[in-house]
């Protein structure tokens, strides 16, 4: 299929979309002055039009999230949502999980301070892109090719985390978990605690203290510099196996897992209908995952309900050849992150791909 015709394809389907896309206000219930619960719905809808692939176009659910979240009473917070992913997508099986479910509690705090402390099914606090919400992205989807996590369930993991801010300025995640062990995984049984952590630390404007921060903020703030560092670590993290002759395997060793990140987002205010958003991230990995590093820079020109959007990514092992790949983007938010919808195009040494997308959140 020519890209032309990929490309009109796809944004009749957007348009489409966008038209049976209305937004509401999720329900919300009070229990009292300090007790509520309020559900929601996200859903985001991919067409895709791959090269390299024995198909030529791919319609489906991308995220299709209930997400339930509220406040026993000041200070103690609870989150849990389940998910759908990729549901309809060649080659994929479609399965309803719990993606997050996890209890907040506020150890203390002051005028302009906070510490509390979560436990449960978390995303990971290694970077930005790591914790950031599916439902506040630059582009239609997470610089998924960027992050190399082991033992994770879709970036999330079992355990406890310390998270925090410190005056308007920074902001500490840190927190210690099992590593996911999921069926047919490669986790070793003499695994170590994972530890993993991220400090932000912003040269302008106001950190996001909250579960999930946000990679566009629509110029809806005034400029922001956040700069951050990440790591995780598990030793003996992955199985070394051995196969003998009747196809029995056995754990002959394991291979420890170390990461980092330099991660920065930022955003720029330049009247009030336009604004620049700029992120960017350098990651080193050693793991069986993953053995280099990766990269990523993403821009996005916003003019009214109008966005642009840019990033060329790279993934460099230790060994083999690298991947470099641009993607281009026009975005169209009809009601800011609750009802958007957009098209991109990827070339580089990947196959080309051509995605349309629609999101609504509820």
């Amino acid at each position: 299929m020519e890209m032309r015709s990929r490309i009109g394809l796809a944004m009749m389907a957007l348009a489409i979309l966008a038209c049976v896309a209305p937004v509401y206000a999720g329900p919300k219930w009070e229990f009292g002055d300090d007790s509520w619960m309020k559900l929601s719905f996200l859903g985001q809808a991919h067409y895709a039009f791959p090269d390299g692939q024995t198909y030529d176009q791919d319609f489906y659910i991308r995220r299709a999230r209930i997400i339930l979240m509220g406040q026993m009473t000041d200070g103690i917070k609870f989150f849990a949502e389940t998910d759908n992913d990729k549901a309809g997508k060649q080659d994929m099986s479609v399965s309803t999980d719990i993606q997050d479910a996890f209890i907040d509690v506020r150890l203390c705090q002051t005028d302009n301070s906070e510490l509390w402390a979560a436990g449960g099914l978390i995303l990971l606090p290694f970077s930005f892109e790591s914790k950031s919400s599916a439902a506040s992205l630059l582009g239609l989807d997470y610089n998924a090719e960027a992050v190399k996590l082991v033992n994770t369930f879709v970036w999330r993991d079992m355990g406890a985390e310390l998270h925090g801010n410190c005056g308007k300025k920074v902001v500490c995640r840190v927190g210690a978990f099992d590593g996911y062990d999921s069926e047919g995984g490669t986790k070793s049984d003499e695994a170590d605690l994972r530890y993993t952590g991220h400090i932000a630390v912003n040269l302008l404007g106001d950190v996001e203290s909250g579960w999930f921060p946000s990679q566009n903020r629509l110029g809806k703030e005034e400029h922001y510099i956040s700069l951050g560092a990440g790591f995780d670590m598990q030793d003996k993290a992955t199985a070394v196996t051995t196969t003998d002759a009747d196809g029995v395997e056995t754990e002959t060793g394991q291979r420890d897992s170390e990461a980092m990140v330099i991660d920065m987002q930022s955003g720029f205010v330049l009247s009030d209908s336009a604004s620049i958003t700029l992120n960017a991230a350098y990651y080193d990995y050693d793991s069986a995952v993953f053995d280099g590093n990766t990269a990523f820079v993403e821009t996005g020109v916003q003019l009214y309900k109008f966005m642009v959007t840019g990033k060329f990514s790279l993934q460099d092992p230790s060994e083999g050849e690298d991947t470099e790949d641009v993607t281009i983007g026009m975005h169209f938010f009809q009601k800011g992150h609750n009802a958007r919808c957009g098209i991109e195009y990827r070339w580089g040494d990947s196959d080309d791909l051509v995605l349309a997308g629609v999101q609504f959140l509820l």
